[in-house]
């Protein structure tokens, strides 16, 4: 059986920007999609109307925050391509349960990139935070170990 239904894909309430959020939600579907179509077991956490937790989707009880942004190659580092979080520390909070960003890239989510929380650093030269290359995998990666 599938979540999709489940997915809410229209702006809530206390979503301050909508576009993004329909933009999320559509990456969100994509993502469940092509998991179940791989057996992967996955389920959503209950909406209590405020903070998720950091947490978008649980993967093999994984939690994990989807990110409706890719990430930009510099070197031996994917910085997150994203001006909002330009010059911001590490988006990492007390309370938060994100054990793993995954990130779009391109349209097929097994090649979207894959990265555990705890190896996001803040940049030290004013860019959005980043990931070393040799920290991130691709999600078919991810559900295959």
């Amino acid at each position: 059986m599938t979540i999709i239904p489940s997915i809410p894909t229209t702006p809530q309430s206390w979503c301050k920007s909508p576009s993004g959020y329909v933009r999320h939600q559509a990456l969100l579907i994509q993502l469940v999609e092509w998991l179940e179509s791989q057996d992967i077991e996955v389920s959503i956490p209950e909406d209590t109307g405020s903070w998720d937790n950091g947490v978008d989707l649980y993967i093999m009880g994984i939690p994990v925050d989807l990110k409706s942004f890719g990430l930009q190659p510099y070197g031996s580092s994917y910085t997150w391509d994203s001006t909002y979080y330009k010059g911001r520390p590490r988006p990492l909070y007390d309370g938060s349960l994100t054990e793993w960003f995954i990130h779009p890239n391109g349209n097929d989510p097994s090649e979207w990139i894959a990265a555990p929380a705890e190896c996001l650093r803040t940049s030290k030269y004013d860019l959005a935070p980043y990931y070393f290359q040799d920290d991130a995998i691709s999600m078919s990666n991810l559900v295959a170990s």
